[in-house]
């Protein structure tokens, strides 16, 4: 591969995650929970358009525009390879932080052996494109074949793994309690709420807040301390079980 910044980001996240066999579409809602605002964010800066074309682009961009998972997927691609190239120091946290929420990173757009060679070639493809015309600060306006978006990566990267579902978010998730990725991901506490409350699936909207809250009392309690290991696993299933059976 040409651009072998790429390897790393997508080797980790490949091996951590692993790969699906089925595609998953869900319905996006409103997030209820407003977490610190990013400082990266930057309202004035004009996006940088940077255009994918060519029949890779067109096969990947018609997917993405049509089921909300590929999307999901190629734009974390992007982000974490463009960090790679741009921040080698933070090149892994995107994967790292893929595998601790339990984020349905790669799952999308796989079917037979076959087809799923052909499609991983042309993400690459695609990947590479992208990354190879892209600047490495301010916001991304985004053609891939059909499809648009405007991202802005470090935005998006302080904002993950929530920023997975919702790319143009712009607050760090209520759990971080403000802290930066690199920081969170340092944090043995988070590792507990996430392994408790994972972001693995598609909930209702109304449970975002909800599992949010209960993912900060759940790091809240971990840092506590001062209880035995039973008492605050016991203190931490509580908080899980009092929310509702749909958004447990």
């Amino acid at each position: 591969m040409r651009y072998r910044w790429l390897v790393p980001a997508l080797a980790v996240a490949a091996l951590a995650v692993g790969i699906g066999v089925a595609l998953w579409v869900g319905p996006r809602g409103p997030d209820p929970v407003a977490g610190p605002a990013v400082d990266a964010w930057a309202q004035g800066d004009r996006p940088v358009t940077v255009v994918a074309a060519g029949p890779d682009a067109d096969r990947v961009g018609a997917r993405m525009r049509i089921d909300d998972a590929v999307a999901d997927d190629l734009l974390f691609l992007v982000v974490a390879a463009l960090r790679g190239r741009c921040q080698p120091a933070h090149a892994h946290e995107l994967p790292r932080m893929a595998v601790l929420a339990r984020l349905p990173t790669l799952a999308a757009g796989q079917g037979p052996e076959s087809a799923a060679a052909t499609w991983r070639r042309d993400v690459s493809h695609v990947v590479n494109d992208v990354v190879r015309q892209a600047g490495c600060a301010g916001p991304l306006s985004l053609r891939i074949g059909a499809y648009a978006r405007v991202v802005d990566p470090e935005v998006y990267a302080q904002a993950f793994p929530d920023s997975y579902f919702d790319p143009g978010l712009t607050v760090r998730p209520l759990e971080a309690h403000g802290a930066p990725l690199a920081q969170r991901l340092a944090d043995p506490c988070a590792t507990v709420a996430y392994a408790v409350l994972p972001l693995d699936d598609v909930r209702a909207w109304q449970c975002t807040g909800l599992r949010a809250q209960a993912r900060s009392a759940v790091i809240n309690r971990c840092h506590a301390g001062g209880a035995s290991p039973d008492e605050a696993a016991a203190d931490i299933q509580r908080v899980v079980s009092g929310l509702p059976a749909t958004c447990q």
